[in-house]
Formats: C-alpha cells, sequence, structure tokens
C-alpha cells in the first residue's frame, strides 16, 4: 500500500517497464502450461489447484533470488485469496495467474528495481541474474543504470528514497521483536487497556496485512465471551482515546467474530437516546462518540432514520463562530465534515465555510497543527490531507513538504515505541497515522500526490519528465491500484 505511488512513478518515468512485465508473463505462463497438460492445474478444481499455483509461482521467484521472508509477506496480502462470487470469472487457471498473482509479481520485481536504484538489500546480483535470465531488454537495462545515475548525483534524493523504501521492513523488525509482548497485551486485566492497545496496534498491523504472523486466540475467546466488560462507553473519547464498544466491534469485524447483535442494536440505539439527552449539540460537544457511534451502526446493519440523524448534527450556529471552532482539534473539525458527508447533511453551506476557514489557521510551513496554537501531529495532517481530497482541493497543499515531516515522525516513533501495558497511547496513534498519511500519498493517484511525492523522492529531472507526461492523469499501470473512498477513507480495489 505504502509502494503503490513509487510504482506510479516508475511506470510512468521507464519507457520500457512493460518489457519486463511481458518476459514474466510469457515465462509463468509457460510453466502454468507444463503443470496444466498433466491436469495437475485444473481451473475445475481451484479448491486444490490454486494452492498449487501459487506454491509453482513462489518456487520458481526463489530460484530467481527472491528471499522467502520477502515472498511470504507478499502472498499475505488478502488481494491473492480466491473469494467464492469470484470464481465464475476465471476462464482458465492462465486466468487465475493473470488476474490475483500477476498483479503482485510486478510489484515485488518492481521493488526490487527500485531497491537498486538506491543499493540496499544487495539486489546488484538480483539483477543481473534477471539479465542473464533475459527478464530484462537492452533498453530497460540503460533506462535502469541512467536512473540508477541520475539518483547518484542527487545524494539527498537517494537518502529519502532509502530511508522510504526501508520503512516496512523496520515496522515488521520492530513487530516481530515485539511479537510475545503484543499477543501478551490479550491478557492484560483490564479491558480498556487491552482492548483500546490492541484495537491501535491491530489496525498497524493489518495496515500491513500481517495478520497471520500473530495468534489473536484470546482477544477472540475474550470478545466472545465478555460482552458486559467492552460492551460500555467511556468518557473523554478521541480518535487517540477510541471508545471501548467500538474497540470490540472493529476487532469483531477484522476477527469474524460473531456477536449477539441484537443485544450490540439495542445497546447502540440505548448510546443514541442517551447522547441526544446529555448533549446540546452532539455533534460539536461529542464529536468522536458520534463518530463512533455512526461507524459502529454500519458495522452492524442498524441504520438510524432520518430523523434521529438530524437530531444528532442539529445545532445552535453559536458553536460555529471562530472562538468556539479554535477549541476543538483539527482532527475533530474533519470528521464533523465527515460525518456531514456520510448522512448527507443538508443546509449546512455556512457550518462547512466556518470549518474550512479555521482549518486554513492550522496549515503552517512546519506542518498542519491540531490545534490553532497546538503542535504539529501525523493525526491533523491525515485529517487535513483527507479533507483536501474529500473536496477536490489538493492543489492548497502543493507548497508544503508534509512527507518529510511524515517520514521523519514514523522513524522517531518506532525508535520510540515499546509494546506493554504502558504503551503510550498517543505515540501509537501518531504511528497509526504517519501510515495512514503515507496510504494517502501513495493511493490518491491525483497529479497533485505523484508530483508531490516525486518532488520528494527523486531527482528534479524525474519531475519533469513526470510533469511533461500526458499519462499522469491517468495511471495505468499493469500493478494493482487502490482508490480511497472519499467518504470513509478506506482503501478499496
Amino acid at each position: 500500500m505504502i509502494f503503490q505511488g513509487l510504482l506510479n512513478i516508475s511506470s510512468l518515468y521507464l519507457e520500457n517497464e512493460d518489457s519486463l512485465f511481458n518476459r514474466v508473463d510469457q515465462f509463468f505462463h509457460e510453466k502454468i502450461n507444463v503443470f496444466a497438460e498433466t491436469n495437475e492445474l485444473c481451473i475445475d478444481d481451484l479448491d486444490n489447484s490454486f494452492p498449487k499455483l501459487l506454491e509453482i509461482i513462489k518456487t520458481n521467484l526463489l530460484k530467481m533470488g527472491f528471499e522467502e521472508g520477502e515472498l511470504e509477506s507478499a502472498f499475505l496480502d488478502p488481494f491473492i485469496n480466491i473469494c467464492q462470487t469470484e470464481i465464475g470469472c476465471f476462464s482458465s487457471i492462465h486466468r487465475v495467474y493473470d488476474l490475483k498473482l500477476a498483479p503482485i509479481i510486478y510489484e515485488i520485481f518492481l521493488e526490487k528495481i527500485v531497491d537498486y536504484l538506491v543499493d540496499i538489500k544487495n539486489v546488484t546480483q538480483f539483477v543481473l541474474n534477471l539479465k542473464s535470465a533475459n527478464f530484462l531488454s537492452l533498453e530497460f537495462i540503460v533506462e535502469l543504470k541512467n536512473l540508477k545515475d541520475l539518483m547518484n548525483k542527487y545524494p539527498e534524493k537517494k537518502e529519502h528514497l532509502k530511508k522510504y523504501l526501508q520503512i516496512q521492513d523496520k515496522l515488521e523488525k520492530k513487530l516481530e521483536i515485539n511479537k510475545e509482548k503484543i499477543e501478551l497485551l490479550e491478557d492484560l486485566p483490564d479491558p480498556k487497556e487491552k482492548l483500546q492497545l490492541l484495537y491501535l496496534t491491530y489496525r498497524i498491523i493489518s495496515f500491513f496485512h500481517l495478520e497471520k504472523k500473530f495468534d489473536f486466540t484470546h482477544i477472540k475467546n475474550y470478545i466472545s465471551n465478555n460482552m458486559d466488560e467492552w460492551l460500555i462507553t467511556i468518557p473523554l473519547v478521541t480518535l487517540r482515546n477510541p471508545d471501548l464498544y467500538y474497540c470490540g466491534l472493529y476487532l469483531a469485524d477484522q476477527l469474524n467474530i460473531k456477536l449477539d447483535k441484537k443485544k450490540v442494536k439495542e445497546f447502540l440505539l440505548n448510546l443514541y437516546e442517551e447522547g441526544i439527552d446529555e448533549f446540546e449539540a452532539p455533534l460539536i460537544q461529542a464529536t468522536d462518540g458520534v463518530y463512533y457511534l455512526l461507524k459502529s451502526t454500519q458495522y452492524m446493519g442498524l441504520w438510524l432514520t432520518n430523523e434521529q440523524l438530524n437530531k444528532l448534527v442539529e445545532i445552535d450556529p453559536k458553536f460555529f463562530n471562530s472562538s468556539s471552532l479554535k477549541n476543538l482539534e483539527t482532527s475533530q473539525l474533519v470528521v464533523i465534515l465527515k460525518i456531514y458527508s456520510f448522512i448527507h447533511a443538508r443546509n449546512i453551506d455556512e457550518n462547512i465555510y466556518a470549518i474550512l476557514e479555521e482549518l486554513e489557521k492550522r496549515i503552517t510551513p512546519e506542518g498542519i497543527k491540531q490545534l490553532r496554537d497546538g503542535f504539529v501531529s501525523s493525526e491533523a495532517t491525515y485529517y487535513v490531507v483527507f479533507c483536501n481530497y474529500m473536496r477536490n482541493s489538493l492543489e492548497k497543499l502543493k507548497e508544503f513538504g508534509l512527507l518529510e515531516n511524515i517520514i521523519s515522525r514514523i522513524y522517531r516513533n518506532l525508535e520510540l515505541l515499546e509494546f506493554s501495558e504502558d504503551t503510550n497511547f498517543d505515540l501509537i496513534s501518531e504511528l497509526l497515522y504517519s501510515f495512514e498519511n503515507l496510504k494517502l500519498f501513495n493511493c490518491i493517484e491525483t497529479r497533485e500526490m505523484i508530483l508531490k511525492m516525486a518532488e520528494y523522492l527523486f531527482p528534479p529531472e524525474v519531475v519533469q519528465k513526470l510533469s511533461s507526461s500526458s499519462e499522469l492523469n491517468r495511471v495505468q499501470a499493469r500493478f494493482r491500484h487502490l482508490k480511497i473512498n472519499r467518504i470513509t477513507g478506506d482503501a478499496y480495489y
């Protein structure tokens, strides 16, 4: 997910990249033919044929010089899983390869190519192996050499790109070292600490599709057997201090845990009524609580009526004056806009204008602040970038060097982070939002975002070529293209 932008840049800059993909496809199609002729791979028996196909692919990739660990991570991606509804889409075992495996294979080849440009992971021999096996055309070899020479002319850009490429490895090593500690978090006696910490940690783990590397048996049992302990709300709910019941519902959804839906829906309806009674203006006075409530009703298929939704967002104009909005966090302001968008609220143009005016005061040359007079944060950065994406106004951020701030925060927070009952929630939340920022930069495939990444990570000659490319506004590379939902912020294919 954090390499899509890089791969877009490489595909736009390297004109002969398709020759690599074509030769890789030809190689694997020939391997598939050998096994298909002996009926070892058969489209009519995908349950048995697909694991065999995966094994054939992995075996040959290992022979080419890929490492077991990097292949394991790549093939943990849920994109590879074949859903029941997809089975009818495949006319042959070759089409299974084309649709489900080839895009992943292109990505891991390109990641190696980019590693080669900045001399990490000792990939020079790997590239030589590809050359000797005739995977690289002469034209592509010349392009690669020229780009590598260009990177060497700009040591600062080369260092930026090197640090960027090492982010996922550093996180995976941190998680691996702390694997036992993370699994022990499931046994913390306090449900608040247990669920909130695991919610934030799980989101980071799932961001990189590493769930299968952890044993979540204890937390599954806890969520299934102790609903009365976690199906409660807590005071002072924020995005860094998520509501307890929401953590439980999120983890239940992600871990496929069956819950008593009737009980959960009754709880949510009671929570709705309590919020309406307790707050004069729930949208302002309990913004994140309202947000978690609406997300939870979506999980449970509980659809509030228009009248109920209106009661949540009806508000006296005094709450939208400058002095009131000044006291709200940046993320809170954007969450209000997300809620408006989520429920298709009407007659709120003046409120939206007031929020956007306040957000402008949080954007500074040093970064995006969580409060007007507060500190720069990854959480605030994520929500402002997403807000501008949601409103088609990303060009407003083109003068700000956001990536450098995000990447430096990831390295700093990874260095400081320890997984224990004493884990700092602000620290782990900031790390999560740093990754979410990278997701936006990579998966919002607009001219502004592609050039923003290129300007920070690549020499000006690369940026110049991309700027003048007619393809920049319609990226059509053959790897996967995740998109960002303009309402929820979720990634989807």
